[in-house]
């Protein structure tokens, strides 16, 4: 069992805001809960098997980037440390090809992760 936790800027997440903003949606549309309903079992997926649940829900992306794959939802996490998952960024995929900018906001992220954390292990 693995546990997920969220990149947080300025104390919000931008992952936890969309999901609420779909929970909201989802009381008049039908989609908006589907949506929502699938992102939530995909990080639940990363919960109970890991990077080990493989494709279509998982995908390695590159070094340490792997994506959760719900519909045409992208969230980028990476594996930080005691059974760990850091989910970092989402867009919503457009092309068949991952935009190189997602990749590298979520390697921002996720170096800015690891650079606070370990400001607060003495």
């Amino acid at each position: 069992m693995y546990k997920v936790g969220f990149y947080l800027k300025n104390g919000k997440s931008e992952i936890v805001e969309y999901l609420d903003k779909l929970k909201i949606k989802s009381e008049k549309s039908k989609d908006a809960r589907i949506i929502r309903n699938k992102i939530l079992s995909y990080i639940k997926a990363l919960e109970l098997y890991g990077t080990r649940v493989g494709e279509p829900i998982v995908k390695h992306i590159e070094d340490d980037i792997w994506e959760l794959r719900p519909l045409n939802n992208r969230i980028f996490f990476f594996y930080f440390k005691d059974n760990k998952f850091i989910l970092l960024h989402y867009f919503i995929k457009k092309t068949n090809k991952t935009p190189k900018k997602e990749i590298e906001e979520a390697k921002n992220r996720m170096n800015d992760f690891i650079a606070r954390s370990d400001k607060n292990v003495k």
